[in-house]
């Protein structure tokens, strides 16, 4: 039996699965936060309650497989930082190991993710795929010749640090322009919220969304479909952005198809990711888009899990 565990920042996801990658049972807790023992005590109790919804044990488990939001010491088993956790240089692996008596392998929850739609999802079938995830940030995997590319330091696929603005907004991570600064949510929240104070938007206006931590990806879609012009106008710029930087990825690795995911895409569809797909195939090198696939990803909230589950399978 194993087990793919997906750690949040405000949620925690064990799902158990069978021998053929479908989730027989799930369990999902609240991330509360707190130190290294605090949680790890948390992320224990979350799987022996999805064994108990799969009327298992312990000594039923083979392996578990975690994804992590942030950098990780696969060979360790270490996660080195978690921003939204406050998790530093811990031995997750090792000490969860010790703790049910199985195998534990830890992964980067958007190469978890991708590596879920390669095998089960919508990237069945592919050997070159690119995942990118609009979210907080950007989020981006590499799949390689059928192996998931992490690079010499294990932090391969920011794609949403590729520079798309010379002089533009500075990003998170110290530079200007990033795609994440004119792609993301928030990137797209940061506008709205514009809009919503200066009256420019009744949707948003109505909800209070003049605080960018209320712009949700249902309330984007939700002003959109109302028809508000100066929404649209954000949203479509957003997408053409993040075209720009799929035209990057397609004459870097000449994919055979980009996977699209994360909340946003999951809310907005094809609205969003049909202009992000145009202006990719505008921008890119004509003989390496040609026969590119642009996908929405398929399994949703259980991507991250059964990409865990299945990479700890395999190490």
């Amino acid at each position: 039996m194993r087990i793919g565990f997906d750690l949040g920042g405000t949620k925690m996801l064990a799902a158990v699965l069978d021998d053929d990658r479908s989730v027989v049972a799930r369990n999902k807790n609240r991330t509360e936060g707190g130190d290294n023992d605090h949680i790890f005590a948390q992320i224990v109790a979350t799987v022996d309650g999805a064994l108990g919804k799969a009327g298992a044990s312990r000594g039923d488990l083979e392996s578990v497989g975690i994804a992590v939001p942030g950098p990780i010491d696969a060979a360790t088993g270490t996660i080195l930082y978690t921003p939204n956790l406050g998790i530093r240089n811990f031995p997750l692996a090792e000490r969860l190991g010790h703790e049910l008596g199985c195998h534990i392998y830890l992964e980067n929850d958007v190469n978890a993710g991708l590596w879920g739609e390669y095998v089960a999802g919508c990237a069945r079938g592919r050997r070159h795929v690119v995942g990118i995830f609009p979210g907080t940030g950007i989020g981006g995997g590499l799949i390689l010749d059928g192996h998931l590319y992490r690079g010499k330091g294990g932090a391969a696929g920011e794609i949403g640090h590729i520079t798309v603005q010379s002089d533009g907004r500075r990003c998170g991570c110290g530079n200007h322009g990033c795609l994440e600064t004119v792609a993301s949510k928030t990137a797209i929240a940061r506008d709205l919220a514009i809009l919503a104070m200066n009256g420019q938007s009744p949707v948003l206006a109505e909800a209070g969304a003049t605080d960018i931590r209320l712009v949700k990806s249902g309330l984007i879609k939700k002003a959109l479909d109302a028809g508000d012009p100066g929404v649209a106008e954000v949203v479509d710029q957003a997408a053409r952005f993040l075209g720009i930087g799929m035209a990057a990825m397609v004459n870097t690795f000449d994919p055979e198809m980009i996977v699209l995911g994360g909340g946003l895409v999951e809310k907005l569809g094809s609205r969003f990711t049909d202009i992000a797909e145009a202006t990719m195939r505008e921008r890119a090198m004509q003989r390496l888009v040609t026969g590119v696939e642009v996908v929405e990803a398929q399994l949703g909230d259980d991507a991250v899990v059964v990409g865990a589950a299945d990479l700890a399978e395999a190490h």
